[in-house]
């Protein structure tokens, strides 16, 4: 049985006119990788997802209308396009990196030039997301016996908290410090009552 999100690699033709194949090139073109997902089966459209190290997924779809209504996913056909967006779920928001819709009913007279703005928004929200390699950490509070500890990092974008342990226990790295912190606590009083 297939798990769910579901990776998918099908793509019409590039001469299928349909969406699927120019945001593909426009992603490619600007060195940001992807892959195909169909989050839940219930969905009738899949979406491009970037896949760059560290960082949460941005979400591209496309939007046409058709016959039989307005459908979305990455690879609709191109007549009656009418938007492109790509939107990211992080710690600090769900927010559209970019957002590209056009009066209905009227549709792109040029959905290459719309695509490469789409990956072009992408490739500068992938380039300009918080890093945290660099990044200063201190231990907040330890549990010698596990060699758990809390960690907070303070950024220019808010103070980050991360629990973890050798044993491959890992909590964040998040904003919700008071998550991070209380699932920390969690950890250790299971710990003492397992020592008891």
């Amino acid at each position: 049985m297939t798990s769910w999100p579901h990776d998918l690699t099908k793509t019409a033709p590039a001469d299928a006119e349909r969406t699927g194949s120019i945001l593909k090139a426009a992603l490619t073109a600007l060195g940001v990788t992807f892959r195909v997902v169909k989050p839940w089966r219930s969905l009738p459209g899949a979406s491009l997802v970037t896949t760059a190290a560290n960082q949460p997924g941005v979400w591209i779809a496309a939007h046409s209308h058709t016959k039989r209504g307005a459908v979305s996913g990455y690879d609709v056909p191109l007549a009656g396009l009418f938007g492109i967006s790509a939107v990211i779920t992080d710690d600090f928001s769900t927010r559209h990196v970019h957002y590209d819709f056009t009066e209905a009913p009227a549709e792109f007279t040029d959905p290459t030039a719309v695509a490469h703005a789409m990956a072009a928004d992408v490739a500068a929200h992938l380039a300009a997301y918080p890093s945290l390699t660099g990044a200063q950490w201190v231990t907040i509070a330890s549990h010698p016996a596990s060699r758990t500890e809390y960690r907070e990092a303070v950024t220019a974008h808010g103070t980050w908290a991360h629990a973890s342990s050798p044993t491959d226990y890992t909590t964040g790295p998040s904003l919700d410090t008071d998550r991070v912190w209380d699932a920390y606590q969690r950890r250790v009083a299971d710990l003492a009552a397992e020592t008891r």
